[in-house]
């Protein structure tokens, strides 16, 4: 298996920031249909990933032990922060 870097963790980021943003728009600004938020949501990823991409700075190599912290973080604070939302 390749070694994590911090780059594939910054990918995680990129989707959960997508998602946070689409379902806080979905539920506090404008109701949208479920494929239109879903198209939205792959956009906004797609232009963090670009971002990502140009950075050198997410090229890092990290240890797994860290790699599995940050991607637990992230999947936490995406559940936190999508039914804090909803409320």
């Amino acid at each position: 298996m390749k070694e994590p870097t911090l780059k594939k963790v910054a990918y995680g980021i990129a989707m959960a920031i997508a998602i946070i943003i689409v379902h806080f728009v979905d539920v506090h600004v404008y109701p949208m249909a479920p494929i239109f938020a879903l198209l939205l949501a792959i956009l906004i990823t797609y232009l963090g990933i670009i971002f990502i991409n140009k950075s050198d700075r997410f090229d890092k190599t990290i240890s797994r032990s860290k790699y599995n912290l940050l991607n637990a973080l992230v999947v936490f604070v995406l559940f936190i922060a999508y039914f804090t939302i909803a409320q």
